[in-house]
């Protein structure tokens, strides 16, 4: 009898039961413990700012719609929305187009700010960009504030803001 009790605890603890829609769900756990991997928001992060930020043809330019494709998958579906009424994607490819210069992302970099209530976690992170061209390249770090939360049993981004860069060559910038 312990040892049913014992089996029944464990395949039970190793599950995460969320209650969705009125209904009971268990899933698989993408955190350990009741933390989100680091590494693992790096990796998500890294994935959404890459696809959303390199310009590889400043020429030709990545539409509006494309990147939005793109980047779905990283993002909650409300900032998915949010990000798409503001136009948020337009930046980088009408930047490139602007200084003709190609965009690259460089590194990423994610600090754990806080764990919340709700299974969200705060980071403030770090970014650099290369924007260069044949002639010439510069680095150039945005820093920024970043909300990852467990939807569906996935990693998504439920909000990203950022403080805008100076990039040289344009009055505005990224």
């Amino acid at each position: 009898m312990l040892f049913i009790a014992v089996f029944l605890c464990t395949g039970a603890c190793n599950k995460e039961v969320v209650k969705e829609n009125g209904e009971m769900t268990e899933r698989s756990p993408v955190k350990e413990g009741n933390v989100v991997k680091l590494g693992e928001a790096e990796k998500l992060f890294k994935g959404y700012y890459i696809a959303r930020y390199t310009i590889k043809d400043p020429a030709n330019p990545p539409t509006f719609d494309e990147i939005a494709g793109n980047i779905k998958r990283y993002l909650s579906e409300d900032e998915y929305n949010a990000q798409i009424l503001n136009r948020f994607y337009s930046m980088p490819s009408l930047v490139a187009k602007e200084i003709n210069k190609s965009i690259e992302v460089q590194s990423v970099k994610l600090e754990e700010q806080s764990i919340n209530e709700d299974g969200t976690v705060d980071y403030t992170y770090t970014t650099v960009f290369k924007i260069y061209d044949e002639n010439s390249s510069k680095l150039y770090e945005k820093e920024g504030e970043l909300t990852i939360s467990i939807i569906d049993n996935e990693l998504k981004i439920t909000r990203d803001w950022s403080r805008g860069i100076k990039i040289d060559g344009l009055d505005g910038g990224l």
